[in-house]
This record gives structure tokens, sequence and C-alpha cells, in this order.
């Protein structure tokens, strides 16, 4: 059954545990069926800049889809999702040995393709709100309370986990990913983030998506100082010094080619 374009926008808006790596490739569903439906580059862009403010995959592709043919863009996101994440999983070699035992927040592909490739073993928060933490129950990572966060992160290797975009100075990731951030500073544990590189974008984003926890509205995301993170691991290199121009650079340049 093919999709229409209004059900993938609506499974889109309404997800409450997926993350962005999951939304850059739906957005080659979406893409193809407001093509098919005759739904206009304008309206497209509209509303997948509203989906998730903040989450930068979204806002570059909403940017290159004024530049490319739609039908291409499409392809060319399947094509590059593919290989940034088996980029992913040769960069994370280099922390082989280094990473046996990791702490973690949220549910993040990515953090799952470097504890694969490194042999580590995960302990997950629940990552209240929303316990996204619990679907790492099906890798075989431990599901520890959000509030046991120190005491889970003395014992371990570093604290690895995924986001939802880079920017210049600080990276995105679920609430609760500072807290667990600075805990590993005080324990003096590397901060690893792992994301592919379409997730960078140097402009800041003019608004953070927010949802409602008992009749509170709250950001969806917290934002983590870049001088916080030791290490980047991207499907475009492993960094210690962190350029944002660059990162992004290399994923309109490797997006590209699959035009």
């Amino acid at each position: 059954m093919v999709e229409s374009y209004r059900g993938i926008l609506e499974e889109m808006i309404n997800d409450k545990v997926h993350g962005a790596s999951w939304y850059f490739l739906k957005l080659a569903d979406l893409i193809e069926a407001g093509y098919r439906e005759g739904i206009n580059v304008e309206s497209m862009i509209n509303d997948i800049s509203m989906i998730r403010p903040g989450m930068a995959p979204l806002e570059n592709i909403a940017e290159l889809l004024n530049q490319v043919n739609p039908v291409k863009l499409a392809k060319a996101i399947r094509a590059y999702w593919r290989e940034a994440g088996e980029g992913i999983r040769v960069n994370s070699l280099t922390l082989k040995g280094r990473v046996k035992v990791m702490v973690t927040i949220s549910y993040s592909s990515n953090a799952r393709l470097l504890a694969e490739s490194v042999g580590a073993r995960i302990i997950a928060l629940e990552s209240h709100p929303g316990g996204e933490g619990k679907m790492w129950s099906s890798h075989g990572g431990l599901i520890v309370p959000d509030l046991t966060m120190s005491y889970f992160m003395t014992n371990a290797d570093a604290l690895v986990m995924g986001s939802d975009g880079l920017y210049e100075g600080f990276i995105v990731n679920k609430i609760g990913s500072l807290p667990l951030v600075l805990t590993a500073r005080y324990f003096g544990k590397p901060v690893i983030i792992v994301l592919e590189s379409f997730k960078a974008r140097k402009s800041k984003p003019m608004i953070m998506h927010k949802i409602n926890v008992n009749g509170i509205e709250v950001p969806l995301f917290d934002e983590i100082p870049l001088n916080l993170v030791d290490i980047l691991v991207t499907d475009v290199g492993v960094f210690t010094s962190i350029s944002v121009d660059y990162i992004a650079s290399k994923f309109k340049e490797r997006l590209l080619k699959h035009i």
C-alpha cells in the first residue's frame, strides 16, 4: 500500500520514540509522496520545517529542496543514509578497547553501531519523559532509572550518546542529556557523541520543539556545549576538535554525489 503525503507527515509529527536518523530517512518517503501528489515545494519545505523544530537534518533537507529535484533528492537521502551508517560503524572501531562499558540516554542507532563495533556493554537510562531508553533492552542493554546515572557512571568507561543536531558551539539531544554529560565530566569519564554528518548545521535553530509533560510545556532537547564533548564520531571522521563548517560541507558534498 502506497502511503499518502499527509499520512507520512502525521506519522512523523506524532512519533514519540525515534531520533533524527529515522526522520532523515523518512523524509525520502515524504518527499516522494509529496511529488507524486503534486504538493508544491514551498508547502513541503514549510511542513518539514515544523515537524521537529531544532532537528538539524530536517532543516538541511528543507533547504536542499529549493535546489534539487525532489525525486532525485529522495533517492540521494536513502543512498547517503546507508553510506553514513557504514561510515559510523567503521570509524567507531578507533575506540575499540577503550570503551568496554558505556552509559547512554534515549535510544540512538548510532550509539548502537558504536557499541556493536567495539563490543561495549550498554547501560541505558530509562530516559523519561518518553522512556525511549527502554528500547535498548532488545539490544542487550541494562535499563536503569534516570536518577541512578551517577551510580552507574562511576563504573563505566564513557558516556556515549547520539545527537539530533550539531550546531556552531553545541549539540542538541534528548532532554536529560545535559545532566548526564555533567555527571560524566564530574567523574572524569569521556563524553563521546556519535552522529551522521547530515545532522551538522552552522546556523542555530530559531525555535526548539516542546512537549507537554503533566500539563507543563518543556523543551524536547538539551543544548550541550561542544567544550563538554571529548570525542565526536561521524561518518566523515573522528574529531577531538570540532569544525561544524567542515562536517556540514562534507555532508553536502557526499549527498550531492548521489544526485
